[in-house]
């Protein structure tokens, strides 16, 4: 049975504000309409829609995919809906809507280990990052894999995760990254004419033998009896070992991103006056948006974090000083593509032999280079400080302790995150050493990624008031901590 229109936006209604992916938690939903419906499977059948939210005193409306099945639950991790996305872009075959197609395009000139398809043999769909703004699935058979990420909010124009996967797969030899297959876009027409398009889905070859560095260290940490006692000892452990394997990584990634100045979404920048001061503008704008959520928000929350929340509020000057230094401190480094929303739960690490995140070659991979799910397409491709990344690594540092201390009963200590950021950055700048894209001088280098592990911070707060609130100590903490420390310079 095909369910109408009417019935699938009903059930919308209902079920998005419970979505871990729906991003407008904190709005009333007003209606729901279906600007797209697409059948996936004949068996079924499937329908693959574009819905249009429309939310209570708010604009603009945002646009959802979801995938529906015939009993009207989400089917986008199903063997039938996530093998036909994977065959419509290992075949770059296509599927006509109402309004538009859906197309697939498999990367040019990329020998995966996709094969035929389908294969012979059964599928396996095995969701993963259950706590992410898109859903991502491992799809299996017996002789070979793929990750498919199904990008749930709409956002027409270039999508940074199919422009950097392009890049790595056919401009790049950094193998620091499982290889993009394709992706599937949604291209809507005005009667033959194309008029816009939206990546709606990617799909990447699936490495075995890896996990994620937040599972990884989350599991080493809470293990151990204390985590000093992890990071103790003459090599700092297997923690501390993962921990520099990624500042390698990280730089590998920056000398990558740098080193095709003849692609022009690629090349470097370097940084003027007029520039930097529009970064500094663009964070200040943005704290300023936060602080009003805040301020719209402050009777919501239980009186403890209401108080802090308004002694935040009363240092917003303080806060905002920071970004004005900005244009005095960037120096003399160029600007530079970035992953743009860079944590533990981006990278990948080895299972195994953790002696091989001690070489030069470490075995890590970096994932998901959609950017900030927060900020628009064009400030996500915009090219900006290698110190986005590095502070967004740094950040992720401070989640991961905290979250380790809240789980196990133990005490948070600054002086662990110290020697987590401490081993990070000496290993990150044995790759960045010399380049143009990271500031030679210490100091020039420890005052900028103070500003931006801030702007990240803040960025952070917004983020947890919209989707977690029992999240919102971590960066509030650490922009508490910031306005102590700054209040005794």
């Amino acid at each position: 049975m095909t369910l109408d229109d009417a019935t699938i936006a009903s059930r919308l209604t209902r079920s998005l504000p419970t979505a871990r992916w729906f991003a407008d938690k904190a709005a009333t939903i007003g209606s729901v309409i279906l600007h797209e419906r697409v059948t996936l499977t004949a068996d079924g059948p499937v329908q693959l829609v574009l819905a249009d939210v429309h939310l209570a005193d708010r604009d603009p409306t945002p646009r959802y995919v979801a995938v529906i099945g015939p009993d009207g639950v989400d089917a986008a991790a199903t063997p039938a809906a996530a093998g036909r996305l994977v065959e419509m872009t290992i075949t770059g075959s296509s599927l006509a809507g109402r309004n538009g197609n859906i197309v697939g395009h498999r990367v040019g000139g990329i020998e995966t280990s996709a094969g035929a398809f389908p294969p012979t043999d059964a599928l396996n769909v095995m969701p993963i990052g259950g706590d992410a703004s898109n859903t991502s699935f491992v799809v299996r058979s017996r002789s070979a894999g793929w990750i498919v990420k199904l990008f749930r909010r709409c956002r027409e124009g270039i999508q940074p995760e199919v422009e950097l996967g392009d890049f790595f797969a056919a401009a790049s030899p950094w193998p620091g990254t499982p290889r993009l297959c394709g992706w599937l876009e949604y291209v809507s027409a005005d009667g033959h004419r194309a008029v816009g398009s939206t990546a709606i889905a990617t799909v990447h070859e699936f490495k075995s033998g890896y996990t994620t560095g937040w599972d990884r260290l989350v599991g080493l940490l809470s293990s151990s009896p204390s985590v000093e006692e992890q990071l103790a000892g003459a090599t700092g452990g297997t923690v501390l070992a993962i921990v520099a394997g990624l500042g390698r990584a990280t730089g590998q990634m920056h000398r990558a991103l740098a080193a095709r100045p003849d692609i022009p979404a690629f090349a470097p920048e370097s940084t003027v006056p007029a520039g930097r001061q529009s970064t500094a503008m663009a964070m200040a704008a943005h704290a300023e948006q936060v602080f009003t959520l805040i301020e719209s928000r402050l009777t919501q929350f239980e009186p403890a974090i209401a108080s802090r929340l308004a002694a935040v509020l009363s240092a917003r000057s303080r806060l905002m000083s920071r970004f004005d230094s900005l244009p005095s401190i960037v120096g003399a480094t160029t600007n530079i593509r970035v992953h743009g929303d860079y944590h533990l739960g981006q990278v990948l690490v080895a299972e195994h032999d953790t002696q091989h995140l001690a070489a030069e070659h470490s075995e890590v991979l970096v994932i998901d280079f959609e950017g900030e799910p927060g900020r628009s397409l064009t400030e996500r491709r915009a090219k900006t400080s290698a110190a986005k990344d590095v502070a967004g690594m740094c950040r992720s540092f401070d989640y991961l302790l905290r979250h380790v201390a809240k789980s196990t009963g133990r005490p948070y200590a600054t002086d662990d995150l110290e020697r987590l950021e401490t081993c990070y950055l000496d290993a990150y700048r044995e790759v960045a050493a010399d380049q143009p894209w990271w500031p030679a001088d210490r100091a020039t280098a420890d005052t900028l990624l103070a500003v931006f592990k801030l702007d990240k911070a803040i960025y952070e707060l917004a983020y947890e008031l919209n989707n977690r609130p029992d999240w919102i100590d971590v960066p509030l903490a650490a922009i508490e901590e910031k306005i102590r420390k700054w209040g005794r310079d």
